[in-house]
């Protein structure tokens, strides 16, 4: 899990130790570096660099060690007798006596960490010394991992804003987090060992005759074998807290419960602030939701669950992820949501709720329906954009749209004009006049369906065509549709008399990169004009007109 770096000094003017040790192969995530007096540190890795083999007996003595190595956690000093060890004493994390079995009884063994015993046999001395030597430094990896395990544990305890605790089966507080010392104003050391009463100040009667035991929210969680969430009320010098808690059993490897673990956040504030705006929140005619300053839901009104019946059991839970789904559809901060079997759009405003002190302790959020309203701006513009009878775009609609066509590298446009319209409104009146209108809008609008088609007034009609397309095609669509005119005409007696010209030019995008489009539509009417004079019922080519 760590690299565990193990410093090793050796003082043994023997040199049997370096002989053996300088093979040894270190345990998983861990490296050993030997440092024998002044001479220079030299690692041993998974392959067993051989120390030895670099650096002669001769160059090493036994008076002085490296004391960078020695004021290392992880240092070992090993010596090779109790001469050794009196001629170099030396302070040290770990000591070891490597030395035969006739050790002078003036020695205090217990001043060694281990004591290696090694017989003068030279084949069963390096076996054993090996194996000493594994036991050892496996079991100062042990210890290191133990260690760094504790230092990861403590530093996330207390990076957590919230309280966490653990405790005995008596309910004794073992350890603590600093967000805990915090609430309580007390150090850990203070804290140690100590029960509920003490820790929060009350007297140890009044804790045992109220309403907040722990014990007994504990001994729940002990019983259910699980985690479990608890709303709890926590009696303090300084009044009643209000705690979202989660607690936990402490389970060894063979089950057996030895105490219990919990996190809690503070809620007392938000809760009173909850319930001050239950009423407000009831009466105001918007959907809201209110959240703690963790994300989680702690109160909506009836609107808001209307509207969202999919969170309307969160209150309490972290509802991030839902607002991130749900608003990331956003655009100008509108939604668009299916209710009651209609589409409605709401606008939503989120504003941050401060205590007194300016701190951040929530998030209210605001839906306003405008569906209504933005129905009636889709309604009013379409009412300014499209002629009123046909249901075209109407002049200020074209002109809105030639602005960003202007640019575009085909323009097109078709002039088309009723003839002896008049005759139709004198013989059969207005009604009937409208009706053909609309008709002639019917015919251009299928004929055209992918181009923009408008009313410029009368029974005058454009289309304006910014796709490619080619002269050819556009005499056959235009010849097309006059043949419907005139056959759905002929099909009516009152508008026999009937019949339509039209006008085309086509343009690629000039020089200039802008197309003048007041000058293409009097080029169509120029053409549309030319047609009227050719004998009505008939397009003409602006490009084709004899100059």
């Amino acid at each position: 899990m760590y690299n565990c770096l193990i410093n090793i000094n050796i003082s043994d003017s023997s040199g049997r130790l370096e002989r053996v040790l300088s093979k040894a192969v270190p345990p998983e995530d861990c490296q050993l570096v030997f440092s024998d007096n002044a001479v220079k540190e030299v690692p041993i890795n998974s392959e067993g660099i051989d120390y030895a083999a670099q650096k002669s007996v001769s160059e090493r003595g036994n008076n002085r060690f490296d004391q960078q190595f020695l004021n290392t956690p992880d240092s070992v000093i090993i010596y090779g007798s109790a001469e050794d060890w009196r001629s170099n004493k030396t302070e040290c994390a770990y000591s070891v006596l490597a030395a035969g079995e006739d050790i002078p009884d003036d020695i205090d063994l217990a001043v060694f960490d281990d004591v290696w015993l090694l017989p003068e046999n030279e084949k069963l001395y390096d076996r054993l010394l090996m194996s000493y030597f594994n036991n050892f430094i496996g079991n100062v990896k042990e210890r290191f991992d133990h260690r760094m395990l504790k230092i990861c544990f403590d530093t996330a305890a207390d990076s957590v804003p919230d309280l966490m605790w653990f405790k005995d089966m008596k309910g004794a507080h073992l350890m603590v987090n600093d967000a805990f010392c915090k609430a309580v104003e007390k150090t850990k050391q203070q804290i140690y060992k100590q029960g509920h009463y003490y820790i929060w100040d009350i007297p140890q009667e009044e804790y045992e005759q109220g309403d907040y035991v722990c014990l007994e929210s504990e001994q729940v969680v002990i019983d259910a074998g699980k985690t479990v969430l608890l709303d709890e009320n926590v009696k303090t010098k300084a009044g009643m807290k209000q705690f979202k808690t989660y607690k936990s059993p402490l389970c060894d490897i063979d089950g057996r419960v030895f105490g219990t673990c919990g996190v809690a956040r503070d809620v007392t504030d938000l809760h009173k602030i909850n319930s001050e705006l239950t009423v407000m929140l009831e009466s105001i005619p918007f959907a809201v939701m209110i959240e703690d300053s963790e994300g989680n839901l702690v109160s909506s009104n009836i609107i808001f669950k209307n509207y969202f019946p999919d969170i309307a059991d969160f209150e309490g839970r972290d509802c991030t992820e839902w607002k991130t789904v749900v608003l990331e559809q956003s655009e100008n901060s509108e939604i668009s949501i299916e209710h009651n079997g209609d589409m409605h759009i709401l606008k939503f405003m989120e504003n941050t709720i401060n205590d007194s002190f300016g701190e951040v302790i929530g998030n209210i959020t605001i839906f306003h329906d405008i569906t209504a309203e933005r129905n009636y701006q889709k309604q009013t513009l379409k009412h300014a954009n499209t002629d009123f009878l046909t249901g075209l775009h109407n002049r200020r609609s074209l002109f809105a749209q030639l602005s960003w066509l202007r640019t575009s590298p085909y323009l097109s446009m078709i002039t088309i004009d009723l003839d002896n319209f008049k005759k139709v409104n004198d013989t059969f009146g207005h009604k009937a006049g409208d009706k053909a209108l609309i008709e002639t809008s019917h015919i251009i609008s299928e004929t055209f369906s992918d181009d923009f088609t408008a009313r410029l007034g009368g029974d005058e009609f454009l289309v304006v065509i910014s796709r490619k397309v080619s002269m050819e095609q556009l005499k056959e669509q235009t010849q097309k549709m006059l043949d419907t005119m005139l056959e759905h005409f002929n099909s009516n007696a009152e508008f026999k008399v009937l019949t339509a010209s039209a006008g085309i030019v086509l343009e690629k995008c000039p020089p200039s990169g802008v197309h003048n489009a007041e000058s293409l539509m009097h080029k169509s009417d120029s053409a549309l004009y030319h047609a009227k004079n050719k004998g009505k019922a008939c397009f003409v080519v602006y490009d084709e007109i004899k100059k």
